[in-house]
């Protein structure tokens, strides 16, 4: 009777709490719904991360886990925000002295991992440089930096500049692509200054910077053809890289990362090769880019037909036979459809390899680059 009077009181000292408890996590799921309604995202994902750390604090680490995957939550504080949305009232681009043109373009984008087809190695990568960038604040209780330098290698059309977008999605940070074309000057020395106004509007903010056909800019110093102005661009990109605070992510993205000077290589935290994909990701591709149609596809046999293929390829295939589908008026595509469209590609390429041949005839160069 006593042991029983013990526990009813313990139980009738707990109501007070369980009852304050629940009130806070009923305020907290008030504030979720008010702000999801009023699209109110600072809102919306200070009381998500509230959530996701409460889940966590009880032991409930799985939930956790998913929660904070699923939503691909950052610190408010570390995303480049204003008038409530962390997409909009960038600073100004800066731009070329000699032509006016912008020497950056900052975009935004809602991708997921979902959105890319990726080996898993480079999965398993990609997602913990995420994971560091997010946890900034522990590693540097530890003395310790995020990798935040990507160097993505590997044939057009393979996915690096769709990564480097969905970088910036999953992290909520806006994306700086560098305008290269604009970049270049004809004048002595302008080229390195573009590069220097770059690297100060990078400082003030925090982005994933996008520097795309990175070989143009990063060639080889040591390169027999190569003049004195390309030495002075590459010392000058690889000082700006140094001195860089680092608090933005910058990807890298080369097709012929044999052209690279050898001293870039050191300056990437991560180098990542993006190569064709296997016969798995081929079915991978297949199957997610005829996702949006019904259809009568053995995926596994047009997967070996389509051996060499980059993504992009794939993407455009399955475009293509899914167009034809809809403007003929039919609900579901068979194989003929997508064997069409398959055909279509190879005379595609058909004429961009003669067409390749015969600038390698014209100018002697292997790789077909003047």
């Amino acid at each position: 009777m006593a042991a029983n009077c013990v526990v009813g009181f313990a139980c009738y000292q707990s109501i007070p709490r369980f009852l304050s408890y629940m009130a806070a996590r009923g305020d907290l799921i008030r504030k979720l719904f008010r702000s999801f309604s009023e699209n109110d995202r600072e809102e919306f994902y200070a009381a998500a991360r509230e959530l996701i750390e409460e889940e966590r604090n009880k032991n409930h680490l799985l939930l956790a886990n998913d929660l904070e995957k699923s939503l691909q939550l950052t610190t408010p504080a570390k995303r480049v925000a204003s008038n409530g949305s962390p997409w909009q009232n960038y600073p100004e681009v800066p731009t070329a002295k000699d032509t006016g043109l912008p020497l950056i373009a900052v975009k935004q984008y809602e991708l997921t991992w979902e959105d890319v087809i990726l080996t898993e190695k480079n999965r398993q990568i990609l997602e913990t440089v995420v994971l560091e960038n997010r946890k900034q604040d522990i590693l540097s209780a530890h003395n310790l930096k995020p990798r935040s330098t990507l160097l993505f290698c590997g044939p057009p059309g393979c996915g690096k500049t769709l990564t480097a977008q969905i970088l910036g999605s999953v992290l909520f940070l806006p994306l700086v692509y560098v305008n290269l074309s604009a970049v270049f000057s004809s004048y002595l020395g302008e080229t390195a200054l573009n590069l220097k106004l770059i690297f100060d509007y990078i400082e003030k903010g925090q982005w994933v910077v996008l520097f795309d056909e990175f070989d143009a800019i990063g060639k080889d110093r040591n390169a027999a053809n190569e003049h004195g102005e390309i030495k002075r661009v590459v010392n000058s990109l690889l000082q700006l890289i140094d001195s860089a605070n680092h608090n933005s992510i910058f990807v890298a993205a080369t097709n012929h990362s044999s052209m690279l000077d050898s001293a870039i290589w050191r300056r990437f935290d991560e180098v990542l090769l993006f190569e064709k994909p296997s016969q798995e990701l081929i079915i991978s591709l297949l199957l997610k880019n005829l996702g949006s149609i019904r259809h009568e596809i053995n995926v596994e046999q047009f997967a070996q037909r389509l051996e060499g293929a980059t993504g992009a390829d794939i993407e455009r295939i399955c475009q293509n036979a899914i167009k034809s589908v809809i403007l003929s008026g039919e609900k579901v595509l068979k194989s003929e459809d997508l064997e069409a469209a398959i055909q279509h590609h190879q005379d595609r390429m058909e004429v961009i390899t003669r067409s390749q041949k015969n600038q390698e005839g014209v100018t002697g160069d292997p790789n077909g680059e003047l």
